[in-house]
């Protein structure tokens, strides 16, 4: 049987990644994924709700290039809250982020990866769509214990008005551990295979690798509990049960403050009903720590 093209480019692709320069290297990365970015950065948007479980601040939302619909709260948000248009971003996909599209109208800040392909290939797209952009790519794989270093080391603004967080693991630990005086806004992606009355999180593993098994992160209950004591209220949760956006308490005032518990949403709408049905078998056999 013949290879098919998907599979040879890949193969391509990690020849390239072991053995070539960053610059060839980066430069097959490009040619391979330029539409792909185009197509994203001009796509219309989109604006389907996934929950019935809504709340007012999700009637803002819509999607461009992020995952889901976070582009329309993170604009709402930035609409109240005074800002200079400053952003950190940490585990983001090139062409599919919660950053991007504000690097469309103008933001700059730090995009931080662990992944050489992902770091080498947005950069040199930013360059290219965008070749004014205020952008930094580090390539760092971050830590509880080296957080607040990369943060203190990089970040030469007075305030990150938009943070966002999703390294598909130790998240909470990272937070737990990390300063947030100088940040507005926290986005996080919480797991919503945890029942909504649980405070639980994977014990902390640096080594940590994800599997689609529901075994990551931590409930939304523990970031409700872990932010309240950092002094941020939870104000959105984006539709499909997939991100949760908190704000420091000196805004709280300009949003309604949701209930955790209320305003939880799990509506996996690109799951098949048999692996949902996998996945929720699953989660009651892992290891999480209680809190």
């Amino acid at each position: 049987m013949r290879p098919s093209k998907k599979k040879i480019v890949r193969i391509i692709e990690n020849i390239a990644s072991e053995y070539f320069s960053d610059g060839l290297y980066t430069a097959i990365l490009f040619s391979r994924y330029f539409n792909n970015f185009r197509r994203s950065i001009n796509r219309n948007r989109s604006s389907k709700i996934h929950s019935e479980n809504i709340d007012k601040i999700n009637q803002y939302e819509y999607k461009i290039t992020s995952q889901n619909n976070e582009d329309g709260i993170i604009e709402y948000i930035f609409e109240k809250i005074p800002n200079e248009k400053k952003f950190v971003e940490i585990g983001f996909e090139y062409f599919e982020n919660n950053s991007l599209n504000l690097i469309r109208n103008n933001w700059s800040g730090i995009l931080i990866d662990q992944t050489r392909a992902e770091c080498l290939l947005i950069k040199k797209l930013l360059n290219y769509f965008f070749p004014k952009n205020k952008v930094d790519v580090l390539r760092s794989r971050v830590t509880k214990d080296n957080i607040n270093t990369i943060i203190n080391k990089n970040v030469n603004f007075d305030h990150i008005d938009f943070f966002s967080i999703d390294v598909d693991g130790n998240d909470y630990w990272i937070l737990k551990d990390m300063e947030l005086k100088k940040i507005k806004c926290i986005c996080l992606e919480f797991n919503p295979w945890i029942d909504k009355n649980l405070k639980q999180v994977i014990p902390y593993d640096e080594n940590f690798r994800y599997k689609d098994d529901g075994f990551f992160g931590a409930s939304l209950l523990a970031y409700h509990d872990l932010l309240k004591s950092k002094k941020f209220d939870l104000i959105a949760i984006d539709s499909s049960g997939t991100n949760a956006f908190f704000v420091a308490n000196e805004f709280s005032n300009l949003f309604e403050i949701l209930d955790p518990v209320k305003s939880f949403k799990h509506n996996p709408y690109n799951y098949p009903k048999d692996k949902k049905e996998k996945i929720i078998s699953q989660v009651k056999n892992h290891k999480f720590i209680n809190l």
